[in-house]
């Protein structure tokens, strides 16, 4: 026993002795390295340096810097120009493939980050917007890889902080980011939508009197549309009267036809819905939305990013001065951009 004792403690002690540090690894410079490939191919500091459009002190440095920092001596200096030590031969030998694929790399990802384009666009937008818009991209840029994402405004808005998304469609806020690039585009009238039988109609208006007397069906917050009703009750002195929180269009939209309430929401919402010959609706004066076209600024000077931006603006524009997007009418400032 005494003896097993002993020696588990000795075999402890030597895995402790053994026992890797926490120094930080040391990685290569490979544009130093690729000086040092310049001066072996040249067989001359001199040369390598008029090639390189530098200096030959400054060559000098790098090269100084590079043994410096592997330890070892790389080049012996002559009259007649520069010869590889044997760590320098190494080197050449083990650097041409390394610096090879770093390039191959460095292609490989600038080719994905200008082919990689990520938009999101609401719910509201999937049938009137999002899926026409995806397919006449798919068709158009055939050279990109397109990513769709569709959520809820306050979702897109967390996506594009976390960089997950080149370009969006939001409401516009004060104050946004300073990582995103802001384009006004769309001004949209939100319409009172309820049953068949609820006398509403889309060449009356009604106001916030009668939106206060109505129990609403709405997603709770942060929801784009619950806060804007909200504010807009209160700023008219009325009451949010809830009639329950669905959280998904469809299921909105389901209980109204069902009687049991009213929900707000804009035009390009309903368009996605087929029984809407089973519902009523009424735009409300003085409620809108400020759709806006958000891009990345890190990613907004790629071709994939432009182009893709670009067209949308285009389609959503086209489809209001077309006539196919009722209650919306395009912000001023985007009409010559």
């Amino acid at each position: 026993m005494l003896c097993d004792t002993f020696n588990l403690l000795s075999l402890l002690n030597e895995k402790r002795l053994t026992r890797p540090t926490t120094a930080p690894v040391k990685i290569m410079d490979l544009h130093l390295v690729d000086c040092f490939l310049r001066i072996a191919e040249f067989g001359s500091i001199n040369r390598a340096a008029s090639d390189m459009e530098i200096t030959q002190p400054a060559l000098s440095r790098r090269i100084a810097a590079l043994e410096h920092d592997l330890g070892t001596q790389l080049l012996i200096r002559d009259a007649r120009g520069v010869k590889l030590t044997d760590a320098g031969t190494m080197l050449v030998n083990g650097a041409r493939p390394i610096l090879r694929q770093a390039e191959l790399l460095r292609d490989e990802i600038g080719r994905q980050a200008n082919t990689q384009v990520s938009i999101g666009l609401p719910f509201s937008m999937h049938r009137l917007i999002t899926a026409p818009f995806a397919a006449s991209e798919i068709k158009a840029q055939a050279s990109i890889s397109l990513r769709v994402y569709e959520g809820f405004i306050h979702h897109l808005r967390e996506w594009m902080q976390q960089g997950l998304i080149d370009v969006a469609v939001m409401d516009f806020r004060e104050g946004e980011s300073t990582q995103w690039e802001h384009i006004p585009l769309i001004r949209e009238q939100l319409l009172l939508v309820g049953a068949a039988d609820s006398g509403l109609a889309l060449d009356r208006p009604v106001g916030a009197e009668e939106l206060g007397n109505c129990r609403l069906i709405l997603p709770g917050r942060p929801n784009i549309f619950r806060l804007n009703v909200d504010t807009y009750l209160k700023r008219n002195g009325q009451k949010f009267r809830r009639a329950a929180d669905a959280e998904t269009l469809p299921l909105c939209l389901a209980l109204v036809k069902d009687g049991l309430g009213h929900t707000v929401m804009p035009y390009c919402a309903l368009y996605e819905f087929r029984h809407i010959d089973l519902l009523r609706a009424a735009p409300i004066s003085g409620l809108f939305m400020n759709w806006s076209i958000y891009i990345n600024k890190a990613r907004r000077h790629t071709t994939g990013v432009r182009n893709t931006a670009s067209h949308l603006k285009r389609m959503m524009t086209g489809l209001v001065n077309d006539g196919h997007w009722p209650f919306a009418e395009i912000t001023p400032s985007s009409s010559g951009t």
